[in-house]
């Protein structure tokens, strides 16, 4: 396996611990190679989830709120 690729990987299993208990998060793609591999109902503004990066993921700081509150 490329070293990219496992590098991918680990960001994405990174990011998907994080936002784990995340509200908005509807679910993420175990593909590392699409650009936008979470899917988001925060950025859409309805029920129907849009695919969002892991920076924009990450940016919007709301799987910080839930685990701020435990």
């Amino acid at each position: 396996m490329d070293e990219m690729v496992m590098l991918k990987q680990r960001m994405l299993r990174l990011t998907a611990e994080l936002i784990s208990d995340c509200p908005y998060c509807a679910s993420i793609s175990d593909n590392v190679q699409t650009k936008s591999p979470i899917h988001c109902t925060k950025w859409s503004g309805s029920s129907f989830p849009v695919r969002v990066n892991q920076a924009t993921c990450l940016s919007c700081g709301e799987y910080r709120k839930l685990k701020s509150t435990d």
